[in-house]
């Protein structure tokens, strides 16, 4: 409990938490915002689906780059202008919509491509915002933990902004809690004061070179695919119990099991640190997920749910522990965002394999199937990468 009252009074650490979770509300907004928007004109499924798939695509590439010019320009300058640009982005969406899908999709990939790097910036910040080992592993827990409020309150704000100002409701809102998110974290004097570190010899790297940092990368990725999955294998549980309402208690229950679990961890910081941890925490979520592959009750399904949710926390808070730990000082806001941007893409391919099983197989096998391979992924890749930080790498020095 010290731990998080030293964080909590920290000078700016409740407004850099704010104003990141207030930035980074379209994240979970933008695809349902889309839906509305291009099913509330008469567009098709197909076209929602691909706009929403060029943003989050869009959002995974445009990270890394963006934090890239973060660790050479500084925070400021690039959160301002992505802020700016994917604000433009989103009122360029509104204004075509599903009457013209070619400048709808451009608008779309942009508003992700300049999604600003909040998470990765915020992730950057914290090692100078707050002192002591202890103290920083209970923020990066509060932060990973709190972060899940806005998968809760993202779609509410999403379907109420639409009931209130129509189709492009959802999509403005969007805009309007990016960019006023955005600008308050970048006037923060935390942000504001951050400096990139200058390259004093040679090219200026990339973390995707470090064997050590490439690890976890691999681990975010094999730990994203059945957080991935779990909308679609939701929805297939839902189905077969005739009750569509079980998907969003589902995911909610995923969600609180999640932000129990970074509160828990805020006020108790985990000890153990370093790659052999973040092998434990992968396999621990692999775990977790396994009871929802069972015919189980609904109720007890959602509890099985709720369980599923508890170990990302951990996981996370150690994987950008790690990274702030290992990584070159001049690439640590670039190496953050490979974390989310690997995340985001396992996130991806454990829905897009989970619905076409889910087409293909009997909703009870497809469950099963969906659950244990992703499981399996994530356990395999866990402790592959556990395995790898064991052994020395030519070159370099073995990570601890």
């Amino acid at each position: 409990m010290s731990e998080l009252r030293a964080v909590l009074a920290t000078r700016e650490v409740p407004t850099l938490l704010g104003t990141s979770l207030i930035g980074r509300l379209p994240t979970a907004m933008a695809t349902l915002a889309v839906l509305l928007l291009v099913r509330g004109q008469g567009g098709s499924y197909t076209l929602a689906g691909t706009l929403a798939a060029l943003f989050t695509a869009g959002s995974g590439v445009g990270q890394p780059f963006l934090a890239r010019q973060v660790d050479r320009r500084g925070q400021f300058r690039v959160l301002a202008g992505s802020g700016v640009l994917s604000t433009i982005a989103f009122g360029v969406l509104i204004a075509t919509g599903a009457d013209h899908p070619v400048a709808s999709a451009v608008a779309a990939a942009v508003a992700g491509l300049a999604t600003p790097p909040l998470e990765p910036c915020l992730r950057s910040l914290w090692p100078h915002v707050v002192r002591g080992e202890s103290v920083l592993r209970a923020a990066f827990s509060l932060d990973v933990g709190v972060q899940e409020v806005i998968f809760v309150v993202g779609p509410l704000l999403t379907v109420a902004a639409v009931d209130v100002l129509g189709d492009g409701g959802g999509v403005g809102a969007c805009a309007l809690f990016g960019l006023a998110g955005t600008a308050g974290f970048a006037l923060t004097a935390a942000s504001r004061g951050w400096q990139p570190h200058p390259v004093t010899t040679g090219p200026h790297g990339s973390p995707l070179t470090n064997p050590a940092l490439v690890r976890v990368f691999v681990t975010a990725f094999a730990a994203a695919v059945p957080v991935g999955a779990l909308a679609i294998v939701a929805a297939a549980f839902a189905a077969r119990h005739g009750d569509t309402a079980i998907t969003g208690w589902a995911l909610a229950a995923n969600a609180g099991g999640a932000l129990a679990s970074g509160l828990y961890g805020a006020v108790r910081p985990l000890r153990a640190t370093g790659g052999h941890a973040i092998t434990i925490a992968g396999v621990c979520l692999a775990v977790g997920y396994l009871p929802l592959a069972l015919p189980l009750p609904v109720w007890l399904w959602l509890v099985a749910a709720a369980i599923s949710g508890v170990s990302l926390p951990p996981l996370l808070g150690l994987a950008f522990g790690r990274v702030n730990e290992i990584s070159p000082p001049n690439l640590v806001t670039e190496a953050n965002a490979w974390v989310v941007t690997a995340f985001t893409v396992g996130a991806a391919l454990g829905a897009l394999v989970a619905g076409v099983l889910t087409d293909q197989l009997a909703s009870r096998t497809a469950i099963a199937v969906i659950v244990l391979g992703a499981a399996t992924i994530t356990a395999f890749g866990s402790v592959a990468a556990g395995v790898r930080a064991r052994e020395p790498v030519s070159g370099t020095r073995p990570a601890p």
